[in-house]
Order: structure tokens, then sequence, then C-alpha cells
């Protein structure tokens, strides 16, 4: 039997023997994980995400009614893109927005590539199909989600409304006319998400964000992009 070399390369600060070869065997750290806080009950972790309409409010009803129509199936076609029915998503609609939950489990590293290209691209598409070009603002996250009497609760649908509605979003798309979709990202997908590498980190820039009780960093893009 010829030999076999194996190499092994551990990150990290970690205790006891590792033996390579046949019957590999791996020793105990010399601590354990960290745990992780405790879930409150009545919620769970989400991926979720706020669309926004620019400039819903100076149509005619007969335009936002077609607006309505046209975001609620262009986001559909999204959650298809994601790999989801309709009914595994929890969502809600508000006038110009959409307030959408994916379900448990759903890996952000995955996630949130897919949705940022499938819904910038078919915005796009659905651009050049009419005279009303529809422009969105969106801000992504990952929090505890729960619902109450009145709807969703918890600190991420507060603040994914608190970033939609930003200055700095705002200012975004209304200061750059090529721009359809200004999005903004929290500080822990950048974590999950820019910082390895599974979106173009060059494409998003830094921002600080405060609005009412919302204060933090968050990460902007603009798509189409600007030269």
């Amino acid at each position: 039997m010829s030999d076999m070399h194996n190499e092994i390369k551990v990150g990290g600060n970690v205790g006891g023997n590792v033996v390579a070869g046949q019957h590999n065997v791996v020793g105990q750290p010399s601590a354990p994980p960290p745990e992780h806080a405790p879930v409150p009950e009545g919620f769970t972790p989400r991926i979720g995400f706020v669309v926004d309409m620019v400039g819903f409010g100076r149509r005619g009803a007969h335009d936002r009614d077609d607006l309505q129509h046209r975001l609620d199936h262009l986001v559909g076609l999204v959650v298809a893109d994601l790999g989801f029915r309709q009914r595994d998503m929890e969502s809600a609609v508000a006038g110009d927005s959409k307030v959408v939950f994916l379900p448990v489990g759903a890996d952000s590293s995955r996630i949130v590539p897919v949705l940022v290209s499938a819904l910038s691209e078919r915005l796009a598409r659905d651009n050049t199909r009419y005279r009303d070009r529809m422009r969105l603002r969106m801000a992504i996250g990952t929090g505890l989600l729960g619902n109450g009497p009145l709807g969703f609760t918890g600190d991420l649908i507060v603040d994914l409304h608190r970033l939609v509605d930003s200055d700095v979003l705002r200012a975004a798309i209304a200061e750059d006319e090529a721009v359809d979709l200004a999005i903004l990202l929290t500080h822990t997908l950048h974590d999950e998400v820019l910082r390895p590498g599974f979106l173009d980190k060059t494409d998003f820039t830094r921002v600080e964000i405060t609005m009412k009780e919302y204060t933090g960093t968050a990460w902007l893009g603009r798509y189409p992009l600007s030269a």
C-alpha cells in the first residue's frame, strides 16, 4: 500500500492532539465553545427585508394601484428565485412598502447575494416594460422576530423600518437618477456576507445611521452600480 500524506491546518486556539492519517483522531478542545444567548419565548431568528417605493405619494390613484401590483409581483418572483414558495414566507404590505421574512434556518451567505442580484435584475427588467419607472429603497437584516396582537414584533422589524426610512438611504437614491435600487445591509450581514466575500464588498460603502431610536453602522449599495 502506498504511503499517504495528510496535512491539516487548524485555525484559532485549539487544545489537545491532532493525529493525521487513517483512523484520524482529533483531541477535545481545551475549553467548550461559548453558549449562545437563549432565544426569548415566541421569537425566532430570521432574515428579513423591507422594500419601499420612491415617490409613491406623488402618483395618482390609478398609478399607485399599478405600482402596488408590480411590486407584489416582483417580490413574488424574487422569492421564487430564492427557492421558496409564497406560503413559506411571512409578509405584510403597508401602502408603498412590503416586508418579508424568510423561513427559519435560511442561510444568509446564500440568500442575501441571490436576493440582491435577483431584485436588481428583475426590477431593471420590469422598468423596461412600463413608462412609469419604479425605484426602490431596501433594507436587509437578521434578528429575532415575534408576532404580537398588532403584527410583527422584535428589534428586527423596527430596525428594518428605521433603515429603509433613513435620510442616508433616501439621499442615496435621490441624488443619483441612474439608481433604481438603493440597499442598506445591517452590520451583522456585513460580518456574515460582505466580509467573507459572498457579496463584492467594493459595491458597498460603510455609513452611519441615526434614525429615531436607531443608531448604528450599515452598508450601502446602489444598483445599477454607479461608475
